[in-house]
């Protein structure tokens, strides 16, 4: 009985553990399910839904850079190219497509079932159905680009026959390739290698695996066209296999392997202008009645700058350039452009700086429209590159719902244009002034060049910049010798190797100059605000600085001529006059006076050492001293750095600024070249109105004073006037400025620096303030090596003043 009674409840107790075991056993099943059905809901049914949807992105047009009287200067030329895959192209897509259907028809057990001989039939019959769909796909893609089905199906057998050729050509390079490497190895080849070695030699070149151009060029609405053709998808008809089946056939595009790339052009309307320059109010050696027909090629270059795509690209588009003799790693056509990723770091900041931006360009599933992908073109240089962001514009979609066939479109969004405060008119004529070939930016005899290097001639190069006083606007900035995109796609080297001439530099800019004399008005002022000069004061020249040694701290006058300004002028000079003479002793006595701390502290406020952050690539911000903290300098470097030589450097467009400054009674307006773009407010220098006053006079007299050095040109004897504008008021200084040496590599190694010697020299510097009632332009000009300022930069800065007048601004 005991038993019986422990029996009923052993059972139970094991039933209920098997109970518990088989419940701690589903746990994890019934976890999973609960995850998947309800934490997982929602993404599990977003996967789901997207596989029922099919995007295409829609291309974008760059926004446009225009100049300050809305003259398009670079602008976007839509075009597309069409693509269809090679199997589409020779039409094995064909008999892919029927071995896939009619696999999936009977399953992979009837499949195998399946003779040989049955296999062929099977896809036979689908084969068919597959080439009727592809003629239909061939004709619609004829009827959209509107040519015949002729014309489209010679482009097509053109690019089979290329590739087919292509294809012998590299076998053959192959297997000659084998044999040549056997014979080397001292090996017989037997019948059964060289099967081999055909074998391996004639396996297909990548080209039989990508996309062919089918019609490149397109227009917009036959783009679109195009990529709504191969977004489109419909099934082919069913077949019977056998009686009873059917066979499965999944819906394809109407034309397979169809894909349509932006392949549009950045035009730059005014790269080339052709002007007829007037050579009246040239010097007389040069001068003429009539005007010179001119064109001047890569207006503005610098500043605009260049786009990263398959015409200046990277190590990606230059392997395309060269296309590998083997053909094997040789990329599709028109390979794109290989992003880097810094340009998507770039656009995840922008876009967070910017919420408005991403609110209108990310969608709603979180997708940037505006995201780079490969075969975009970016913005590498100049404006271009500062404004990529900009000017980048974002793609527009296509959505077709694969379950219900409904279309959605989001239009895209061209880029934001990008207006510049330049005028390309007047930049063009700047450019034509600085042209070898008007004569000006040449070694002429009346230069009386001292360099070792330049024979007459021989063309000049530099930089000029006009500044609106009032606004500090740049009108013109151009920097010689200038390229053209042309000129960097057919033959970069020439302008990033060439070490004499830097064509690739902006010299307006980004290049280091030394001032020269042309920084004394700025040391006037400077030294009269700072009390280390009274206005009533004079100073006499000796001809040196430092008694009883006359070959160090020298005045131009002295080394040249034995005299000194004093002499000159009959009394010791005051600021106005030493302005306008030029005099280096006055000017040693204020560097003295001030020394480095001050000076560098002047110089400063002036703005060297401050970038302008132009928005137009790299900038040159200034240099003071070895160590740009004037920590390094001493009383000698002093000295030196009021008449603008020793360790200080700027740029032509610091020269500009610095003399408009003067001309706003010392307020100092940061300069800009994007219309918008944001700059610090006026700055008031707080110089005092009497060395202010001073430094204007000086510059008066520079010009116009009859002992002033840019009065005049002395040319066979005979005296003209530098500038020569009616009604038109100039200040100005010259400037002769010594530069380093540039040497070649040497022969045996050594490096840069210790080759042949390629130019040395001064460079020349005229900088100028003019109106017809008051300052109304600074114009500044430097030529590398020119030697002096008044006869090589003068006459040039002449030719601005009048290209001034005939674009309306003087």
């Amino acid at each position: 009985m005991l038993i019986k009674h422990l029996f009923p409840s052993m059972f139970h107790r094991r039933l209920l553990l098997l109970a518990a075991a088989s419940g701690l056993a589903a746990l994890p099943l019934a976890w999973q399910l609960t995850r998947l059905t309800i934490a997982r809901n929602v993404t599990l049914r977003t996967e789901a839904e997207s596989k029922l949807v099919r995007r295409q992105w829609t291309p974008t047009v760059r926004g446009s850079v225009l100049d300050r009287k809305g003259r398009i200067l670079a602008q976007d030329r839509p075009s597309y190219d069409v693509f269809v895959s090679f199997p589409v192209i020779n039409g094995d897509w064909a008999q892919e497509q029927a071995v896939v259907a009619a696999r999936k028809s009977f399953g992979r057990a009837g499949w195998v079932e399946l003779s040989p001989k049955q296999r062929e039939e099977v896809i036979s019959k689908l084969l068919g159905e597959y080439q009727l769909h592809l003629e239909n796909g061939w004709n619609k893609l004829a009827a959209t680009l509107g040519i015949t089905r002729a014309e489209l199906d010679a482009r097509r057998d053109a690019v089979v026959t290329q590739l087919h050729q292509r294809q012998q050509a590299v076998t053959e390079r192959r297997l000659e390739k084998e044999k040549d490497e056997a014979l080397k190895r001292g090996e017989k080849s037997t019948p059964e290698q060289i099967a081999a070695m055909e074998k391996r030699a004639s396996s297909p070149i990548a080209e039989f695996r990508q996309a062919h151009v089918l019609a490149s060029r397109v227009t917009d609405d036959l783009g679109f066209a195009c990529g709504a053709l191969g977004s489109e998808e419909i099934t082919p008809d069913s077949v019977e296999l056998e009686p009873g089946l059917m066979s499965v056939m999944p819906p394809v595009p109407i034309l397979p392997g169809l894909n349509v790339t932006d392949s549009g052009d950045r035009d730059y309307p005014f790269e080339a202008v052709q002007l007829a320059v007037d050579r009246s109010s040239l010097p007389t050696p040069v001068k003429a009645k009539e005007s010179l027909p001119l064109e001047v090629e890569g207006v503005a270059c610098h500043i605009l700058g260049r786009l990263r795509d398959k015409l200046y690209g990277d190590t990606a588009i230059t392997e395309r350039a060269m296309q590998p003799e083997s053909g094997e790693s040789a990329p599709a056509a028109n390979t794109p452009t290989r992003i880097s990723p810094g340009d998507a770091s770039r656009r995840r900041t922008y876009l967070a700086a910017n919420p408005a931006v991403a609110a209108s360009v990310i969608s709603s599933d979180g997708e940037d429209r505006g995201a780079y992908r490969d075969g975009d073109r970016v913005g590498d240089a100049g404006v271009e590159g500062a404004y990529e962001m900009r000017l980048r514009g974002a793609r527009g979609t296509s959505t077709t719902r694969l379950d219900s066939g409904k279309r959605e479109f989001v239009a895209p969004i061209k880029g934001e244009d990008v207006t510049l405060t330049l005028d390309v008119m007047l930049q063009a004529r700047v450019q034509a002034a600085m042209s070898p070939e008007l004569g000006l930016a040449q070694v002429q005899p009346w230069h009386q060049q001292e360099s070792s290097t330049q024979k007459p001639g021989d063309p000049l190069y530099g930089a000029a910049v006009v500044l609106d006083v009032d606004t500090g606007e740049i009108l013109a900035a151009v920097s010689t010798p200038t390229f053209t995109r042309r000129q960097l796609k057919e033959s970069p080297d020439s302008i990033f190797q060439d070490r004499l001439t830097t064509p690739y530099v902006n010299r307006c800019w980004e290049k280091p100059y030394p001032p020269g004399s042309i920084i004394k008005a700025a040391v006037l002022a400077g030294a009269v605000t700072l009390g280390s000069y009274r206005a009533d004061e004079r100073i006499a020249c000796n001809g040196f600085l430092i008694p009883n040694k006359p070959s160090i701290y020298r005045c131009h006058i002295y080394k040249h001529f034995s005299t000194t300004h004093s002499i000159l002028m009959g009394h010791d000079l005051d600021g106005t006059e030493a302005l306008m003479l030029s005099c280096n002793i006055f000017f040693y006595t204020m560097g003295k006076r001030l020394g480095p701390e001050s000076l560098v502290k002047l110089y400063r406020e002036y703005g060297i050492c401050t970038p302008f952050d132009l928005g137009a690539g790299p900038e040159f911000a200034g240099q003071l001293g070895r160590r740009n903290d004037g920590s390094d300098l001493s009383p000698a470097d002093a000295i030196l750095m009021a008449i603008g030589q020793g360790p200080v450097t700027w740029t032509p467009l610091h020269a500009a600024n610095n003399y408009a400054t003067l001309a706003r009674s010392g307020t100092e307006l940061t300069p800009t070249l994007v219309k918008g773009r944001n700059r610090p407010q006026p700055r008031e220098l707080g110089l005092d109105p009497r060395g202010i006053q001073m430094a204007m006079d000086g510059l008066g007299l520079v010009v116009n004073g009859e002992r002033g050095t840019g009065r005049h040109l002395t040319i066979d004897g005979r005296e003209e006037p530098i500038f020569n504008a009616k009604g038109v008021t100039i200040w100005g200084k010259t400037g002769t400025a010594a530069a380093p040496e540039i040497r070649g590599r040497d022969p045996d190694g050594a490096g840069p620096g210790t080759g042949e010697l390629l130019e040395k020299g001064d460079h020349s510097w005229f900088v100028i303030l003019a109106g017809r009632d008051r300052p109304r332009y600074a114009i500044a000009v430097v030529i590398d090596y020119g030697g002096s300022g008044g006869k090589v930069s003068g006459p040039i800065a002449n030719q601005i003043v009048h290209a001034l007048i005939a674009e309306g601004y003087l």
